[in-house]
């Protein structure tokens, strides 16, 4: 559309065009100022943001992805991380605002996330574990229900308790659940192999089927797991296919894996119906620039159509999120 604009505007200002001369200038202004503001990308949702703060100077220079390998390698094609929380924040707001990204930023404290949404109007969704999910008391359900109202908080997480020897079925566990269902807040829950720092890890406590008992007792119960609830996929579909609600994102994935491996299994995720229920989400930590590495590897999937990259990238979370009418149209608008 912009360039038979354009093409029409040149021919009408050669002479070539037969208008009457302000016509002709209001095509020409109109052309001009499409090849002036480039189209907008659709909207984004980003299921895996993170208000990390990079740790110390001896692990900045760190790939993407390799958090229990802190090396000089320069990182390429992803990039190095900043080596200040302000740098950090502003690469990454940049990445949202270039791909029109909203992002559900999970924060380790609650007050870490007002300093994105002021700098970002409408592209933060706060999500934080304003709590100890084994110290669940009426304060705590309060302080919750108080936060969802005020808007503070529309998802928990991120939950990976099994890193330390804690599996999500564990009856300590069972409280927080209950809190969950009760308040109606989604949760985020992290299955994949364990954090550097972890020697408790189990990945019998935190597997995809560790899932199923609680949701047998919590039904309406929201949940996604996160990075696609690797390593196991066999677990993980059985899972999606058990319990409807459950819902994923494909995390680091998308650029920590090789991109014939990241596509094998989103594949199959889609092949065996759960299209409909994966979601984007980068889990950018501290390497920005991640964000759209990730964005780039989900739309060149060569399998995937055009509806069902757009599920991907934004219908799926908006539903997952329950997402108003008003709210999805802020985001056609940002």
């Amino acid at each position: 559309m912009t360039t038979r604009l354009l093409m029409c505007a040149m021919l009408c200002l050669q002479g070539r065009f037969l208008m009457p001369g302000v016509l002709c200038l209001l095509v020409a202004s109109i052309a001009w100022a499409a090849v002036a503001e480039p189209e907008r990308r659709p909207p984004i949702i980003d299921m895996h943001l993170h208000a990390s703060v990079p740790a110390s100077p001896a692990k900045h220079d760190t790939c993407a992805g390799a958090m229990g390998a802190q090396t000089q390698d320069a990182c390429l094609p992803v990039s190095w991380s900043p080596k200040a929380e302000a740098a950090m924040r502003q690469r990454t707001l940049a990445q949202l605002q270039h791909y029109n990204v909203v992002g559900v930023l999970h924060a380790e404290q609650a007050d870490a996330i007002p300093a994105w949404r002021q700098a970002a109007p409408g592209r933060i969704i706060p999500s934080t574990l304003p709590l100890d999910p084994l110290q669940i008391d009426r304060q705590t359900v309060a302080r919750v229900k108080a936060m969802k109202a005020a808007g503070t908080l529309a998802v928990l997480g991120e939950v990976g308790l099994q890193h330390h020897g804690i599996g999500l079925d564990d009856p300590r566990m069972e409280a927080f659940w209950a809190l969950a269902d009760e308040v109606d807040l989604p949760v985020g829950i992290r299955v994949t192999g364990p954090a550097p720092d972890a020697r408790h890890h189990s990945a019998v406590r935190g597997g995809p089927q560790t899932l199923a008992h609680v949701l047998a007792r919590h039904p309406h119960l929201r949940v996604y797991l996160m990075h696609a609830g690797e390593p196991t996929l066999d677990e993980l579909l059985a899972v999606l296919d058990a319990h409807p609600q459950v819902y994923v994102d494909v995390g680091q994935l998308a650029y920590t894996q090789s991109r014939p491996a990241f596509y094998r299994d989103l594949q199959a995720m889609v092949e065996a119906g759960f299209g409909n229920r994966v979601m984007f989400g980068s889990g950018s930590r501290v390497w920005p620039e991640s964000i759209g590495r990730a964005i780039e590897t989900v739309n060149r999937a060569p399998f995937l159509d055009a509806g069902q990259k757009r599920d991907i990238f934004y219908n799926n979370a908006a539903r997952f999120l329950r997402l108003s009418e008003q709210q999805r149209a802020q985001h056609q608008t940002i």
